[in-house]
């Protein structure tokens, strides 16, 4: 038997918290980020992965994983409070409002998981209700994910500055990352032209003369295709940086989570 004045242990909800920093400040947005602006990734001259291009495979492994965290971490937080929900009185309006943002975002990654697996085929004219429905699902989660991780750090006695430090850089740090990739992915274009040994290149390899509207549509694909190389390079860098800054960011919340005195 316990003593009375034994400080309660909090080991589950410790766990809980890990899990879930990982799942959305790792591999959500990563999954994300490949979905929306790594697309037409390659490596070399390869685009696809065990059959699948190579954003779809990065895209379903790193949500598969966001989604099984999410619900690992939706039971360790149950065992921890021994399956009772928040009391808004004894537990604070912060956590209180934290479990009822958490609950929502656990239903939005089982519904993702659910729509995922029963989707329609790409050529089915309803695909697009598939495709609006898993992209609104998905950023409402991951939107959501934030101020519910600001919501319970805030409420915590503990570490308190170290929290929001941590979660501001983060904040920021998707912000800033979203705008580049968005300007690289709408709006930078190199200024660069393919040489005419690179069109007869590809002309050769056509086996076609063709018109002068067709050269010109092949000198076309040949610059695009330049363009293509110099973003895909730009692409993964931008992609490796946000890992690794989401590595040392998340790492950092979760040591000052287990450091609670």
């Amino acid at each position: 038997m316990a003593s009375s004045n034994e400080s309660p242990d909090y080991t589950y909800a410790h766990a809980h918290g890990t899990v879930m920093v990982l799942a959305w400040m790792l591999f959500a947005p990563t999954g994300i980020f490949f979905a929306r602006y790594g697309r037409f990734l390659h490596i070399g001259i390869r685009r696809k992965i065990l059959g699948e291009m190579l954003w779809f495979q990065a895209h379903r492994l790193a949500l598969s994983v966001a989604a099984l965290a999410t619900l690992l971490g939706f039971f360790l937080i149950l065992v921890q409070t021994k399956s009772t929900w928040v009391d808004v009185n004894t537990g604070g309006k912060l956590f209180y409002a934290h479990s009822i943002m958490g609950v929502l975002i656990v239903c939005f990654s089982m519904t993702q998981v659910w729509m995922a697996l029963f989707r329609c085929h790409p050529e089915s004219k309803f695909r697009f209700i598939y495709n609006w429905m898993h992209r609104i699902t998905g950023i409402a989660a991951f939107i959501l994910s934030t101020p519910t991780i600001f919501v319970v750090t805030y409420g915590l006695p503990y570490n308190h500055n170290g929290f929001v430090a941590i979660l501001s850089i983060w904040t920021a740090w998707v912000v800033i990352i979203m705008v580049i990739f968005e300007v690289l992915h709408h709006g930078w274009k190199p200024a660069r032209q393919p040489s005419k040994t690179q069109y007869k290149i590809r002309q050769t390899a056509s086996g076609l003369p063709g018109t002068d509207q067709q050269q010109n549509e092949g000198t076309i694909v040949e610059s695009e295709e330049l363009d293509n190389n110099t973003v895909n390079k730009m692409k993964f860098i931008l992609l490796s940086v946000h890992v690794i800054v989401s590595i040392a960011l998340a790492i950092a919340l979760i040591v000052l989570i287990w450091s609670d005195g």
